[in-house]
């Protein structure tokens, strides 16, 4: 088995006054977005039909999945709160 971890693009700062609370929230950039862009357009050359793709429930995470163009799940275990052991685990 292959594994990619690849991260989100450019996200948006914590809001001001808010530093910790909004972090699922947080969206890309427009840098971000076109970050996203190229390397979907990338990395859909190299994967392979029929690859798995799993994202973390984070905004910032799944909009820079969508740019890829594939069926992807949304799994709590790739939270930013998630434990290695949690990611361990999901991967098998």
């Amino acid at each position: 088995m292959d594994l990619i971890l690849w991260r989100h693009a450019e996200a948006e700062d914590f809001p001001e006054g808010d530093p910790q609370g909004s972090d699922l929230e947080r969206s890309l950039t427009t840098r971000g977005e076109k970050q996203a862009s190229r390397m979907a357009n990338w990395l859909d050359r190299q994967l392979p039909e029929g690859t798995r793709i799993l994202v973390s429930p984070a905004r910032r995470c799944e909009q820079t999945a969508l740019a890829l163009g594939r069926k992807y799940k949304i799994r709590n275990e790739l939270a930013p709160d998630a434990t290695a052991a949690q990611l361990l685990e999901l991967v098998q």
